[in-house]
This record gives structure tokens, sequence and C-alpha cells, in this order.
């Protein structure tokens, strides 16, 4: 994912900010990742610290969502892009952090062990928008 938002820093401003899917840009979709990350670091910290965790999908994602993409719109795209990059570095760090018996560790009171968790709220998440920026760019050439 990484490798990806990096490629987006060749395209200039106006691509980046225009509207591609619904009322979201490109910066929109990236600071919405950024903001799922950001959200999920504070997760991996307390599965670090064995604090209890509830694995779940956030309770309002409508407003999540809105609060992340509201956020990226007071950046510039640019540097948006590289708060994303740090943002999932960041992510990555703190998995590379996580004992291995706690990925397959069923959660209390949740239907998700870490990695089914990781498998189903991220990967197929970012398969799916990073897909929904592909289409865009390659259309536009």
């Amino acid at each position: 994912m990484t490798v990806f938002i990096s490629n987006l820093s060749l395209y200039p401003d106006d691509v980046l900010c225009k509207l591609i899917v619904g009322t979201w840009s490109i910066q929109d979709i990236i600071s919405h990742i950024m903001g799922w990350d950001k959200n999920f670091i504070k997760t991996l910290n307390q599965i670090i610290n064995n604090e209890k965790v509830k694995l779940e999908e956030h309770h309002d994602v409508q407003a999540f969502n809105e609060a992340s993409v509201s956020f990226g719109r007071k950046m510039e795209p640019h540097d948006l892009l590289k708060e994303a990059i740090s943002q999932r570095n960041q992510l990555i760090s703190k998995l590379n952090m996580v004992s291995k018996s706690a990925f397959t560790k069923q959660f209390p009171n949740s239907s998700y062990t870490l990695e089914t968790f990781l498998q189903n709220m991220f990967i197929g998440h970012d398969k799916h928008h990073v897909e929904q920026i592909k289409n865009y760019l390659n259309n536009q050439q």
C-alpha cells in the first residue's frame, strides 16, 4: 500500500482532488484509509500492552469516515500522501510487535481473530479502494 500511495505523488493536486467516486476524490480515499490505519494503531497498542480489546467494526462507520475525509481535506494533497505512508508504516511496525499467538487468538465478544480482522477489514478494504483509484487513473489516459 505504501508503494501505491507513493506512486500517487506523481500526480498533480488537481488530479488528486477531483471527485472520482460519489463525493470522494483520491485525496479523500487516502485520508479515509489513513483514518482507519490511525484507529487500528490504537487497537494494536492495546494488544501489545495486553489490555482488554474488542475487535469489531467501528460503531459509527459513517461518522468516522466523514471525520477522516474532513481531516484530509485540511491538508495539502501531497502532504496527506506522506502522512498516509507514515501512518501505514507505523501500523506495520506495530503489527511486527504483536506476538504470533495473538494473530490466531479469538478475541472475547468478537467473531474475529486478529488475522481474520486484518483480512476482512483491511486487506479487502485496501484492494477495493486501490481498484477505484486505478480504474479512474487508467480511464484518464
